[in-house]
């Protein structure tokens, strides 16, 4: 006998929602617990706190850079012509 000769019951629409809300709460549930996660990590972050700075010592650090800047622009010696010689 093959399972064709049996009548098998018809599933119902209550079947039916219960069983894909049942397959639907497990992936709920891991968006549900991932997204807690992302927020409470993103929530236990704490911004940098702005200090703010007299204007002597912004015209100071402005002064410094420009400094840094003119010590860049010197030519560098060659060291590549010194190894050619020997």
């Amino acid at each position: 006998m093959s399972a064709h000769e049996y009548d098998f019951p018809k599933t119902t629409k209550k079947q039916f929602i219960l069983a894909a809300l049942g397959t639907l709460f497990a992936p709920l549930l891991v968006l549900f617990l991932v997204a807690r996660l992302f927020f409470g990590i993103q929530s236990g972050l704490v911004d940098d706190p702005v200090v703010e700075q007299k204007p002597e010592a912004t015209a100071a650090a402005k002064s410094a850079d420009s400094e840094d800047d003119a010590d860049d622009e010197a030519p560098a010696a060659p060291a590549a012509d010194d190894e050619k010689s020997e």
